[in-house]
Order: structure tokens, then sequence, then C-alpha cells
């Protein structure tokens, strides 16, 4: 039997919200999206020039909140009342992603989003989405503030190993969500 209010049923947004953040960035990386994106250059410049204190404050606590409470508990919540699981899943990325306002942001949040609408959908839980969405942005923020990327990309070979284990993870993560704290079929999840 699955407690519904136990926390301890969110472990696996941990542990996916971890790989997807740090092996999203690791592809972007590598593809070097960011030469064609002045805006995302600029606003990373001006979030990273905070005190590491006000980035976990303002992008780990205070936006996952507000932008799961908009894009997941009304946009995504109401397409879901008229249209099928899946393309709401894809609409409410796809505005999430336009939010961000460039071309790198786009594509990560637009990605991160579907994953995002996933979670709120198998949980049945706006928690479920903010925990995954604060984890994803103090990941971020933690390994620029301790040069975790430029550690994993001083060698080829600790790029691809680093960035595979991380795809794999958030696959096995998403394969083994829990739905409403019980493990159910993803293809089920799907169909809705």
């Amino acid at each position: 039997m699955c407690k519904r209010g136990s926390l301890s049923k969110y472990w696996m947004i941990v542990v996916f919200s971890v790989a997807l953040s740090i092996g999203l960035n690791n592809i972007l990386l590598i593809i070097d999206l960011e030469k064609y994106s002045e805006a995302y250059r600029k606003a990373s410049g001006i979030i990273y020039a905070l005190p590491f204190s006000y980035q976990i404050l303002y992008t780990g606590i205070l936006v996952p909140i507000l932008e799961e409470l908009i894009f997941r508990l009304l946009i995504f919540k109401v397409l879901r009342k008229w249209i099928p699981f899946v393309w709401a899943m894809l609409i409410s990325a796809f505005l999430f992603g336009l939010y961000h306002g460039n071309l790198v942001q786009f594509v990560y949040a637009s990605l991160c989003g579907l994953f995002l609408a996933y979670v709120y959908e198998t949980y049945g839980s706006l928690l479920a989405p903010i925990i995954a969405h604060m984890v994803m942005n103090i990941v971020v923020c933690a390994m620029a503030k301790i040069g975790g990327f430029t550690w994993i990309f001083e060698g080829v070979a600790r790029t691809i190993v680093v960035t595979v284990v991380c795809v794999v993870l958030a696959v096995l993560s998403v394969l083994g969500m829990p739905e409403n704290g019980c493990y159910k079929n993803v293809k089920k999840i799907l169909q809705r």
C-alpha cells in the first residue's frame, strides 16, 4: 500500500532532476547553442552575478514555485481538461520554453517542461514538479558555482561518460516513476 502523505515517494524525482539538469546542460554545451543566443548570455550573466545565496533563493526556490503555479497548475491543468495528456504536455512545455525568452533556455525549458508536466500528471500533486524544478535549478546554480561543468568538460571521455550516465539515469527514473506514489506503467500515463 502506498502512503499518500509520505515525502519518500519523491526520491525518484530528485534523482531524475539531478540527472536531467546535468545531462541536458552537457548536451547544450556540447552543441554550443549559447553562441547563437546573445539574450541567453545576458540573462545568465545577470543570474550568475548575484550572490550565491540569492541565486538559491530566487532561482532555486521562488522562481520554481511561481513558474509551476503558472505552467502546471494553470496552463497544463486547464489544457488537460480539454485535450489528451500528451497534447497538454507538449503545448505547456512549448509555452514554458517560449516564456524563457532565448534560444538556449527555450530548448532547455521546453524539454524540462515535458518532464514537469509528466511529473505533475503521474504524482497528481503540484508539489512534485515544484520539487523537480527546484532541484534542477539548484543543481545548475551549484554546478556553475563550483565549476562542475568546467570539470566535466576537461576531458572528452569524462564529458561523454557523465553525459551518458545522466541520460541513462534520467530515462530509467522516468520508466520507474511512481504514479501517486505507486509504480504504474508509463504507457498508461501517456495514453491518458
